[in-house]
């Protein structure tokens, strides 16, 4: 009895790390591409324009960061993952 309500705890505590993993993986593997992007962020009702750069996804702390052109000059931005909207232009 005491190994099958071990096990009934193990697995969905498996099934959801192992989907976490997966969250990080696809934001680390978006870190890793290059090229042009429009980030979205709820509340900002123009997109960021990064232009031959990169979004980096900081999953621990929760956010991106990126250089978008703002007002012709590229400019740090950091954006919560829960409300940003990463589209590829290119």
């Amino acid at each position: 009895m005491r190994n099958k309500l071990l096990l009934v705890l193990l697995i969905p505590m498996a099934a959801l790390s192992g989907c976490d993993k997966v969250n990080n993986a696809s934001r680390t593997f978006d870190t890793m591409m290059g090229g042009d992007y429009k980030v979205y962020v709820q509340g900002i009702d123009e997109p960021f324009s990064v232009n031959d750069g990169k979004v980096t996804s900081v999953p621990d702390k929760g956010y991106y960061v990126y250089y978008p052109t703002i007002e012709g000059k590229e400019r740090l931005v950091q954006s919560p993952i829960q409300i940003t909207t990463i589209i590829k232009m290119d």
